[in-house]
């Protein structure tokens, strides 16, 4: 017995060793799986989950495999095997079950190398979250970086724009003294202060990313519209995954609707989807001209006398990939704009 003890320390060495490199759970407990099946050679092995579909021949020989509350470890009733408790934050998860051994009687003197493996799984687990974690945070940081040189680049082209023409029609000014130069200067000015305040929407986008949770769209509607000042319905309702960031894609869109196609009302119609909320943005304005359609969410995309920075559209797109949704825009047959927003339902 002693022998089965040497021959396995190496076989949970080296279980030590792979576990640190997994990255996600399965790995991890296929990891196991590997080590339990070169200690003792079982004909049958598998993972069962609490929830879940199991790991290996999960068949009606797992039914004598089932653990107490607090127990971690047993016999099964062949006595050829045994069924092991797999723990994560101290809550079972699932049972590791394995019958007819080669050679059964060994099964007492390994049991404390096997008790081991619970313990070595908990401190792998806790890894592999520590591991999604930091790419998580590594994916937003990336995302908020790429928002932040989107809306820099914008800035300082439109600015840069809005200078030049200041610029040019003071000098103009000097010159002949003519209103029409100072107004054009004037006109440059506001045109500034208007990208500096569409600029602070972006706050709505990027200060407000936290973890998404169950929200409902139309309290989110009915909280967003009264700023924008425009007539408006909701038809519907449903709940969805999104963070506070949802606020701002309803605000921007309907200042979009008002500003851009000159619309006096809009229709929100919430409806439910196998797994999906599906809202649809529709106003009574002019629309969106057919040959800007494939453009509207390209960053930096603007069009029209009221054009703006070009970043509302191509930032509201980015946030619903973020949430897991998507979003398309269109015409309504009926007249004016028409944008369709897919979010997982809550």
């Amino acid at each position: 017995m002693n022998d089965e003890l040497d021959q396995s320390h190496p076989l949970l060495l080296d279980l030590l060793r792979t576990l640190q490199q997994c990255e996600d759970k399965e790995s991890a407990i296929r990891a196991v799986m590997d080590t339990v099946a070169g200690m003792l050679r079982p004909e049958r092995l598998c993972y069962v989950p609490n929830k879940g579909t199991p790991i290996g021949d999960a068949g009606a020989w797992t039914s004598g495999a089932r653990l107490l509350p607090d127990q971690i470890v047993k016999l099964l009733p062949s006595k050829k095997g045994f069924s092991l408790a797999i723990k994560e934050k101290g809550l079972r998860i699932g049972t590791l079950c394995a019958d007819d051994v080669e050679r059964p009687r060994a099964l007492d003197s390994m049991l404390p190398v096997l008790l081991m493996v619970p313990d070595a799984l908990e401190i792998a687990f806790s890894n592999i979250r520590a591991l999604e974690g930091l790419r998580l945070s590594e994916a937003k940081l990336a995302q908020l970086s790429e928002s932040l040189a989107v809306a820099n680049r914008i800035l300082r082209h439109d600015i840069a724009n809005e200078i030049l023409v200041v610029s040019s029609s003071l000098d103009l000014y000097k010159a002949n003294q003519r209103e029409r130069d100072l107004a054009r200067a004037q006109s440059s000015l506001q045109r500034m202060q208007g990208i500096v305040l569409k600029m602070r929407e972006l706050d709505g986008f990027l200060l407000s990313r936290t973890e998404m949770m169950p929200t409902n769209l139309r309290e989110v509607i009915d909280k967003a519209m009264p700023s924008v000042e425009i007539a408006y319905e909701v038809v519907g309702d449903g709940n969805v995954l999104a963070d506070p960031a949802i606020g701002a894609i309803i605000e921007n869109m309907a200042s979009n609707a008002k500003r851009h196609g000159m619309a006096g009302h809009i229709t929100f119609t919430i409806s439910q989807g196998n797994g999906t909320v599906l809202l649809t943005v529709r106003d009574d304005g002019k629309g969106i001209p057919e040959e800007h359609l494939p453009r509207v969410f390209i960053e930096g995309a603007a069009f029209g006398e009221a054009r703006g920075t070009g970043l509302g559209l191509y930032l509201i797109k980015r946030t619903m990939e973020r949430y897991g949704g998507s979003i398309t825009a269109g015409n309504d047959p009926r007249g004016g704009a028409r944008f369709e927003l897919t979010f997982q339902s809550a």
